[in-house]
């Protein structure tokens, strides 16, 4: 494919991704989607940074040139989103079905960047197989998704404590 071609795919990614946020900021708790959002770009930002600084993956076409050797799209928008709508979907689910749907997410994103690897210059694998991709999304899905159950037990548990207290006063 042609730059002109893939810098189109960037910008359509980026619009896309624009468009989904006013969607899954919709859907309460809203303090959650916001949290894991956050934590996902900066979790992917910094996985990123090591990644591309180890050589295993470039990014020949991207959004800010040579100012930057990670995919700031992919890093801050799309799998941030893509955390979102996966601890959404996964909310009450038990273990076994939230850890199979984090394989689900998983296993698109890989095919994705699969194609996209094989026929643009959007990414290179220089050290890096498929293989790595669906592990290392699905792992980060589990991580963000036992991070904020852990938030949310956190401040459920200061929640009920300050209620308690307030009821015996």
């Amino acid at each position: 494919m042609g730059k002109q071609i893939e810098r189109t795919i960037l910008i359509v990614t980026t619009l896309i991704g624009i468009g989904l946020v006013p969607f899954w900021v919709k859907k309460p708790p809203i303090k959650d989607w916001t949290i894991v959002f956050l934590l996902a770009g900066f979790l992917s930002g910094m996985l990123d940074l090591f990644v591309t600084a180890k050589k295993l993956i470039s990014y020949p076409t991207r959004l800010f040139g040579k100012r930057m050797n990670i995919s700031l799209l992919f890093d801050y928008l799309v799998l941030p989103t893509i955390g979102v709508v996966y601890n959404q979907v996964s909310y009450r689910p038990k273990v076994f079905s939230a850890l199979s749907k984090a394989f689900l997410f998983s296993a698109p994103v890989t095919a994705l960047e699969f194609f996209l690897e094989k026929h643009t210059k959007l990414i290179v694998w220089k050290k890096w197989k498929w293989q790595y991709t669906l592990i290392s999304v699905t792992l980060f899905l589990w991580i963000e998704r036992g991070f904020i159950a852990t938030i949310r037990s956190i401040s459920d548990s200061q929640y009920i404590g300050k209620k308690r207290s307030d009821q015996s006063e």
